[in-house]
């Protein structure tokens, strides 16, 4: 699938949720959209359980914004985490969980991809190791070079609620008006289009935006203005 196309595609299946209100986490897209809202670590073995039933460990579309949302949910319970790997050790192919484990950075996140390794087959051994040897970006540090990465920026936002994913996804709208190289246009536009459903969908997203807009660049501030534009239309139309 386009990557760029799957960028809008994940975000509404993550943000056009009509009502913040509680999911289960059989009702995954539902359940991790809000998870911030009301964060309920018991339940993710049960959302592992259901990407597991969904098969979205083989699916290469949903990988940027699950890790990115199990990246903070690891980084915010180290001490769960053995517990929660167990039953995926032996078991090939759960990317999600190799890179939001080797994101989160933490003494127990590496020792979890340790136990992974140790009981995963030679070439995939090899390969989580080689992740463990080099160390993970930073959300500030982390290149923007894909609709991918937009992804994973909004999978981090929903699991935590932080403000610094949502900037680095503000900070790439500019790239709409790249002159001369479609693939920075795009992820500007991807960018845009991304802000502004989160606005619509999560308050959170809409005051970070209303602030971005007092300190960011000019040409920020115009795509910004024009997003919260929309919104206020949107809403006196009700």
């Amino acid at each position: 699938m386009n990557r760029l196309l799957f960028a809008c595609l994940a975000l509404v299946a993550f943000s056009c949720v009509g009502a913040k209100e509680y999911a289960p986490p059989e009702q995954l897209d539902q359940w991790m959209t809000y998870y911030y809202l009301d964060p309920r670590a018991d339940e993710v073995p049960a959302a592992l359980e259901a990407l597991t039933a969904k098969g979205f460990f083989e699916n290469d579309d949903v990988q940027a914004p699950m890790s990115g949302f199990f990246t903070e949910v690891f980084r915010a319970n180290p001490g769960k985490i053995d517990e929660w790997i167990k039953p995926f050790i032996g078991v090939p192919k759960r990317h999600i969980l190799y890179s939001g484990l080797w994101m989160a950075n933490s003494k127990e996140s590496k020792a979890a991809l340790e136990r992974l390794a140790k009981g995963a087959g030679p070439e995939e051994a090899k390969q989580l190791r080689s992740l463990l040897s080099s160390p993970p970006p930073t959300v500030e540090s982390m290149s923007i070079d894909s609709p991918a990465s937009l992804d994973y920026m909004w999978g981090c936002f929903m699991a935590s609620g932080a403000e610094a994913p949502v900037v680095r996804v503000i900070d790439q709208i500019k790239l709409v008006n790249t002159k001369g190289n479609v693939g920075r246009m795009m992820i500007g536009g991807a960018a845009k289009w991304s802000v502004s459903a989160n606005a619509r969908q999560h308050d959170k997203v809409l005051k970070i935006v209303k602030a971005r807009v007092a300190t960011t660049d000019p040409e920020t501030k115009m795509q910004l203005q024009d997003i919260l534009n929309g919104i206020e239309a949107e809403k006196s139309k009700k």
